[in-house]
């Protein structure tokens, strides 16, 4: 979407509905001024309390554009104070209450100051923004209760209120979207908290009507939300898991199931989700992997999956939506893990969409398990689709194809499932480069070439290519016994044929690289 379409309304933040309400206005709605909390507690939100002593006296400026064009609205989200939340529910000790008053008092008393660059996107009225804080200080009013100031619980009340108030005016229709979805869960999170506010039944009805249609036309029949990242899909499960907490009849909606079972059968024996598209490592609670390859055919993914490898092809299509599409400029793509750790890898999501290689490297053909067309721009409109799907016993077989480029890309991927490794022919009336992704670097070994160190892969062309391409850029690398995914290094090869034609061999190791079954070109495809 271009930067210069407005993602959300016009501004409609009214002066003393939402962002200066009166003190009167405020104990009339509240029915009284009691710190006290009498209502029921809210989902848990927020981050752990380790960090929070670096907060004591640091000093914060929240207009600073130093934070970055993105990093800047999610800074204005106040995630980064809730340790100070979490160690005053551990500890009691005042000073974290004190700090979190500290500073939410001058977030309070500068909001209307900071300015962004998004056009049309006000840094602290818009729909995440609103959402998240509500979480947050939500979760902050039931924990701290009477250990801040008067003037300080005021300006947190007024906070959701205010928040809840332009929200159910932002959503009173339905758009696609992450933002939105999260949005209105949290909505409605905050009408059943509280419930005696007057308006508090408005907005339930607002939001569920909403979600529901969320339910029903954001996400998939394969379960999978509408923008295919597991990170966006998770964030949407966890706000609808927050809504359901408070009002338990979603909990048995069919789509509420089908997307814990996306995330299942996306998920690696390592416990992790790839970083598809847009997305960081995704490691679902309480979600078991799925048994079996499984063609999530709405989302566009396949995927082969044995005892001890799993591989995840990419044939949906490009969603644009917001500021920022969060689909990649590749089809047919893939990742393949094995014994809980990627083997063929690719860059997934930025660290920050501020990040300087975000469009060049991370968005980038290049970045992908696929063939890449020098001098040719990928296209949007790429019409990916699975021309074939099969299981058995010994083989799962994927054959798609794909217009992102001006000759189509024909592509098949043989997984051998009783010796596990995999068979890719492509075909394309281009000069082109056959793409591989791994975590250590690339070294010639016999008719092929191998990852450095174990565990890897043996990549071994048919044909020699003409020429051999390496590189090399960041990615997060999942640890599946820290359950962390740290930024680190993957490295590219590259086998460029003017022909277009390839026929790849990929066997994996965790020592030294394998010996190479007999007879692995039957499962070629010779079209």
């Amino acid at each position: 979407m271009s930067s210069s379409i407005s993602v959300e309304k016009a501004p409609h933040v009214h002066p003393t509905r939402m962002r200066h309400i009166p003190d009167d206005d405020l104990f009339a709605a509240l029915g009284g001024d009691s710190r006290a909390w009498r209502r029921r507690l809210p989902f848990p939100a927020g981050l752990p309390a380790a960090g929070a002593d670096a907060l004591l006296g640091a000093e914060v400026d929240f207009l600073d554009k130093g934070h970055g064009r993105s990093r800047l609205y999610g800074f204005h989200y106040l995630r980064w104070m809730t340790p100070l939340v979490a160690a005053y529910a551990e500890s009691g000790d005042q000073r974290y209450a004190d700090e979190w008053e500290r500073l939410f008092r001058q977030w309070y008393a500068s909001r209307d100051l900071v300015e962004g660059d998004w056009p049309g996107l006000d840094v602290v009225w818009y729909s995440l923004g609103v959402c998240a804080r509500s979480m947050y200080v939500t979760q902050a009013l039931a924990v701290l209760g009477e250990a801040v100031g008067e003037e300080c619980w005021k300006e947190m009340m007024k906070t959701v209120l205010g928040g809840a108030r332009w929200a159910a005016e932002e959503h009173d229709e339905f758009r696609h979207g992450n933002w939105q979805f999260a949005t209105v869960c949290e909505l409605l999170h905050t009408a059943r908290v509280f419930e005696e506010l007057p308006e508090a039944e408005g907005w339930a009805q607002i939001a569920k009507a909403r979600i529901h249609e969320h339910l029903e036309r954001d996400v998939r029949a394969d379960g999978g939300h509408h923008e295919r990242s597991p990170g966006y899909h998770g964030m949407c499960l966890d706000a609808l898991k927050r809504a359901a907490a408070v009002e338990p009849e979603l909990a048995a909606h069919p789509r509420y199931l089908a997307m814990q079972d996306w995330l299942a059968a996306l998920m690696t024996s390592g416990g992790w989700v790839p970083h598809l598209q847009d997305s960081g490592i995704v490691w679902p609670e309480g979600v078991e992997p799925a048994e079996g390859s499984l063609n999530l055919e709405a989302s566009g993914y396949a995927v082969f999956r044995s005892d001890i490898f799993h591989t995840v092809i990419n044939y949906g299509p490009y969603v644009g939506h917001e500021l920022e599409p969060h689909s990649h400029h590749a089809a047919l793509d893939f990742v393949i893990s094995g014994w809980g750790v990627p083997l063929a890898w690719e860059a997934g999501g930025p660290p920050s969409y501020d990040d300087p290689g975000y469009y060049d490297w991370y968005q980038a053909t290049r970045a992908h398990n696929t063939l890449l067309v020098p001098g040719h721009d990928y296209t949007e409109d790429r019409r990916a689709a699975c021309d074939l799907f099969s299981t058995t016993r010994e083989l799962d077989v994927f054959k798609g194809h794909h217009h992102g480029y001006p000759s189509r890309h024909d592509r098949t991927i043989v997984f051998v499932r009783d010796q596990g490794y995999w068979v890719i022919t492509d075909r394309i009336e281009a000069e082109a480069i056959w793409q591989v992704h791994g975590l250590s670097p690339w070294v010639r070994h016999g008719d092929g070439y191998v990852s450095e160190r174990g565990p890897g892969l043996l990549v071994v062309p048919l044909e020699p290519p003409e020429q051999v391409v390496l590189g090399n850029g960041p990615a997060r690398i999942p640890d599946p016994v820290t359950r962390t995914a740290e930024y680190g290094e993957i490295h590219s090869l590259g086998l460029r044929r003017r022909d277009g034609r390839f026929t790849v061999g990929l066997f994996p190791f965790t020592d030294e690289p394998p010996t190479i079954p007999d007879g692995w070109t039957v499962h070629a495809d010779r079209r």
